[in-house]
């Protein structure tokens, strides 16, 4: 039987290296393809059917020739979807987009528009209830996509600190120049469902959007310029509220710095709701308390991931490593400054985005 044009999409995005939402037979989840036909009207995907894999460029001659239709009629649909960010544009170079930008598409901004909130419930089918969170996360022999990224006030003095493993140092000299603060997606779709467990603590707030994608949310109108000093001030606000500093397994080309809550990220989740222990990378720092410490046990509610605990004897703060992601949040909050980050060696960045994709499209294929 001769597949329809959302199918021939899935299949294009399927070679992505998350993959795509599929059933347990590996075909096409039905959550999924619904969701597909939210985001793109049949014209869209008899147009997008023919471009390739995601985030691989395209010249609307080629897929006008595949295609069938004029290049004049295919640069106009494919303008109007990426005035939608429902795909990316270079002139007149196209591109499927990744998955962060395909399941996130409806989320991007605060106010709530037709089909939000179905294709909100859509996610919760196939990316939540069938686990498709594990490949968003990482790869599913357990190579994280994200890492931690802790910040360099609560690292103990004479501490080893590599180059960009820490907020300060990768934003200032190793982050890309064009930065943009865009609405959180995780939040921003749990607020608009009404069951955002954090909306008493922690704002919806923003992620610092790098490089190209700053440009491209900067473009449509969704993303805030801001500079390096800017974002590194902002990573510390947040951080001192509570949320957690994470961004791409890499030392260079990362795209985003997420600031993550327990309840709605999707990074995050799959260590404190979900049964993914991979789902972000550690830093090679975890918290030990000083002589100082009294006790107060104010590390452990900041703490997401029970990592922490009081010692019924010492009255002292301790820690699990096992559970510890390194993020220093717990540091940031004590209030006599017992609690510093020292060094513990069990995660490596990889090089740049490219092993990292490589890598994880190897093990997702095996």
């Amino acid at each position: 039987m001769e597949k329809n044009a959302y199918e021939n999409l899935w299949e294009r995005l399927n070679q992505a290296f998350t993959t795509a939402p599929a059933d347990a037979e590996g075909n096409p989840h039905p959550a999924f393809m619904k969701y597909l036909e939210l985001l793109y009207s049949p014209e869209e995907a008899e147009i997008m059917q023919h471009m390739l894999r995601p985030v691989q460029f395209s010249p609307s001659q080629e897929i006008a020739e595949a295609s069938g239709k004029s290049v004049e009629y295919v640069e106009a649909v494919l303008n109007g979807v990426n005035k939608k960010n429902g795909l990316l544009a270079m002139g007149n170079f196209y591109a499927l987009p990744p998955a962060p930008l395909l399941l996130n598409k409806h989320v991007f901004y605060p106010e709530i528009k037709p089909d939000d909130l179905k294709a909100a419930e859509l996610y919760q089918d196939f990316f939540v209830k069938d686990g498709f969170y594990k490949y968003y996360e990482g790869s599913i022999k357990g190579t994280p996509i994200f890492r931690t990224i802790p910040v360099d006030k609560v690292i103990d003095e004479g501490q080893k600190v590599l180059e960009a493993e820490e907020a300060h140092d990768f934003i200032l000299n190793h982050a890309p120049e064009e930065m943009a603060l865009v609405p959180c997606p995780c939040r921003t779709r749990t607020e608009k469902m009404g069951i955002r467990e954090c909306k008493d603590h922690f704002p919806v707030a923003a992620c610092i959007m790098m490089g190209p994608t700053a440009l491209h949310f900067e473009s449509l109108g969704l993303g805030k310029r801001v500079t390096r000093q800017q974002a590194l001030d902002y990573f510390d606000e947040m951080n001192e509220l509570g949320l957690v500093g994470a961004t791409d397994n890499t030392i260079t080309d990362s795209s985003v710095i997420c600031l993550c809550c327990e309840c709605c990220c999707s990074q995050i989740r799959g260590r404190t709701r979900w049964d993914n222990p991979d789902a972000m990378s550690p830093s090679n720092f975890y918290p030990v308390a000083g002589e100082d410490c009294v006790g107060c046990g104010t590390c452990t509610e900041r703490c997401f991931f029970n990592a922490l605990t009081v010692d019924e004897e010492t009255e002292r703060a301790v820690v699990n490593p096992d559970e510890c992601i390194g993020c220093g949040v717990c540091a940031l909050g004590c209030p006599t400054g017992a609690l510093k980050l020292q060094r513990l060696e069990r995660s490596t960045p990889f090089a740049t985005g490219r092993d990292l994709v490589r890598t994880i499209a190897k093990e997702n294929r095996e």
